[in-house]
């Protein structure tokens, strides 16, 4: 194809020049007083030499200006690998704690780089190891303006604001980490670590309720998590007066079963203060069924307002029906027969709890109960500081309680 197509220009070429030199022709050209007369065939070759000369100076011009545009890519490229490398360098006296180094190679990195989002990942990260706060806002907030590194951004401000005490800045934004599509764990586990610890229960139940709450959490510790933020909140609303809403939170806890006798008792308690005791004393007798606990009898006893001791002492035996041998019962029954003076019950039920082989927190609350009847029914103050002193050398001291600080007490508890 090449070839016929050489030998079809040829062709026409020696076509052009024989026509050419049968007809000569002439041209007349003036100019500014110039007169010039000549051939049209030689006005041809002289326009094709034109026409040469300008192609070749054109192609003078794009090899100088590659050759440049090469040179100037070269430099880029070199100052891109500097810049690479001082990033890498960077990190690297980063995560080994060389902060001088990591000051220097971040500045390399920004004068070859310029607003690289590497560069301010480096930035933010040497910031930090020195304690540069100013420099760490500057970078975190410009990493803000990129989907990809926003998360960084808001993560190392969040920090910041939480160890300043700025509580309502880092949950805000937590909770914007929180609203991405690609929400990370770290930011519902810090969003209710700053809920719980400012005590904002509601807050901290609407979160537990996201995709991504209970995508990071186990099942066990996400019922353990929500059953002990209802039973907050249940609390509150009691104190509060809003006991319709505390007994349905203490419902919700009990169907998720993750703390069934504190659930139970928060239930039976709210309960009472609507005046429906009595309608939860099944679910306590159930409870106590499966764990005999010293908060259901007392959540047992508040059931009926006003309600005398000896009153009191009888309807515990419905307790004592269910288990009648368990410790929990007998210190149930011995508290109520000791209000209600019935000093031989009392005795009966807590002298199987005083002895050695007894566990020791059992054996010192039957102590200090033994003390009590000693004092109210014989008025033996001898004996009674005999059975406390047995009661304080078995005692084992309980565990402060206070309200969770954190959602790692919450799964703990």
């Amino acid at each position: 194809m090449r070839l016929l197509l050489y030998v079809v220009g040829l062709a026409l070429l020696v076509t052009g020049a024989v026509w050419l030199a049968n007809e000569p022709g002439s041209v007349a050209l003036e100019w500014r007083g110039w007169r010039v007369d000549t051939s049209a065939s030689v006005l041809v070759a002289l326009m094709i030499v034109a026409v040469l000369l300008t192609a070749l100076v054109l192609r003078g011009v794009s090899v100088i200006s590659g050759a440049m545009q090469a040179l100037a890519a070269a430099r880029r490229e070199r100052r891109l690998n500097r810049g690479l490398a001082s990033l890498a360098d960077g990190f690297a006296a980063v995560q080994s704690g060389q902060s001088n180094a990591a000051r220097r190679f971040a500045k390399e990195a920004a004068s070859l780089l310029q607003s690289n989002p590497a560069v301010l990942m480096l930035r933010k990260e040497t910031a930090e190891l020195v304690g540069d706060v100013k420099e760490m806002k500057e970078a975190a907030t410009a990493l803000l303006a990129r989907p990809q590194t926003e998360l960084s951004g808001l993560r190392s401000l969040a920090v910041k604001a939480a160890a300043d005490g700025d509580t309502v800045g880092a949950l805000n934004h937590a909770k914007r980490a929180l609203a991405r599509k690609d929400a990370p764990a770290w930011a519902i586990e810090m969003a209710l670590d700053l809920a719980i610890a400012s005590g904002l229960w509601r807050d901290a139940l609407a979160l537990m309720d996201t995709r991504i709450a209970k995508e990071t959490f186990a099942q066990s510790d996400f019922i353990r998590i929500k059953t002990r933020l209802l039973l907050q909140q249940a609390q509150v609303d009691v104190k509060n007066g809003e006991s319709q809403n505390a007994s349905s939170l203490a419902k919700q806890a009990i169907d998720l079963g993750g703390a069934p006798v504190a659930a139970t008792a928060a239930y039976a308690r709210a309960m009472a203060a609507q005046g429906k005791g009595r309608k939860a004393a099944h679910l306590v007798e159930k409870a106590w069924g499966e764990t005999p606990h010293a908060d259901l009898a007392a959540a047992y006893r508040v059931l009926i307002p006003g309600e005398s001791a000896l009153d009191w002492a009888r309807r515990v035996d419905n307790l004592a029906r269910i288990d009648a041998d368990h410790p929990e019962t007998r210190l149930a029954v011995a508290r109520a027969s000791l209000d209600a003076e019935l000093w031989g019950q009392a005795r009966n039920r807590l002298a199987p709890l005083t002895a050695e082989d007894i566990e020791p927190d059992v054996r010192a609350r039957a102590a200090r109960l033994m003390a009590e009847v000693e004092a109210r029914e014989r008025g033996d103050s001898d004996k009674a500081a005999e059975w406390l002193a047995i009661a304080l050398d078995v005692r084992r001291e309980p565990e402060a309680k206070h309200a969770p600080r954190s959602v790692s007490e919450l799964a703990k508890a």
